[in-house]
């Protein structure tokens, strides 16, 4: 039996795969397991930078309802690790770039939006396809959504449950890169490597902030004044400087 989740490293990235194509990568308890340890542990290696989070050619098809043996038990238990997922994406200190190919529906649609980037081919489709089932949209994506289109436009997908695909989606701001298709991964690859050319501290620290909002002004002051404290002190900010000096590229280690 296949790996349900894979890893490949290149250089600073990893890209981390859902690999159960027979599944569509429906959300079965293995793969949440799975994905939510390898997030958790990716953000311990110090030598990553960003994350590129794919399903291969099916994105992800959302939970698994015909796996609940025990519904109850069974969706507390897939929610609980719904959680975790979505904060390791949100607040992780790793970017992460999805690159979605074929459908992400209900759950799968969440996760794509919990990630800081998504790229998209004119074939992929977004649907919160939660109230199709009788359920209500999980895996973070009321407070997701609204800070991508609007609570407006959330409303509107989250309740008419329309598929929305590629084109469209870039256009709504569900998607920030539409690839030509056949080459999304390798346009999320391209993007995630030009994030890891920039301070990771300052990533880190952006991914905070941003993670704890919607916040009132004077909370985002306070925070950019202690974290902005902490980097004017890092080896990085006093390489930038000296690259910038230099008319050169920065070399960014992370200290």
């Amino acid at each position: 039996m296949s790996e349900p989740v894979v890893v490949e490293r290149r250089d600073h990235l990893a890209i981390v795969t859902m690999n159960l194509p027979r599944r569509r990568n429906a959300l079965v308890p293995e793969l949440y397991l799975a994905l939510a340890r390898t997030l958790a542990e990716l953000q311990d290696e110090p030598k990553l930078l960003v994350l590129v989070l794919s399903g291969g050619k099916h994105f992800c098809a959302g939970g698994d309802l015909g796996g609940l043996d025990d519904p109850a038990l069974s969706m507390r238990r897939a929610m609980q690790m719904g959680s975790r997922i979505v904060r390791t994406l949100i607040s992780g200190r790793l970017p992460v770039v999805a690159a979605v190919e074929g459908n992400a529906y209900g759950a799968g649609f969440s996760i794509a939006m919990a990630c800081d980037f998504v790229v998209v081919d004119e074939a992929s489709t977004f649907c919160a396809s939660f109230g199709r089932v009788g359920l209500q949209p999980d895996y973070g994506l009321m407070w997701t959504l609204p800070q991508r289109v609007g609570i407006g436009m959330a409303r509107e997908i989250l309740m008419f449950c329309e598929p929305i695909r590629g084109e469209q989606a870039k256009e709504l701001k569900l998607a920030d890169r539409l690839a030509p298709v056949g080459t999304v991964l390798d346009t999320a690859v391209a993007l995630a490597r030009r994030l890891a050319q920039l301070a990771p501290s300052t990533l880190a620290t952006t991914k905070a902030i941003l993670s704890r909002s919607p916040m009132s002004l004077d909370t985002m002051l306070a925070w950019e004044a202690d974290t902005q404290s902490l980097l004017l002190h890092s080896e990085d900010f006093a390489e930038g400087v000296k690259a910038f000096g230099e008319r050169r590229d920065p070399h960014f280690t992370g200290r």
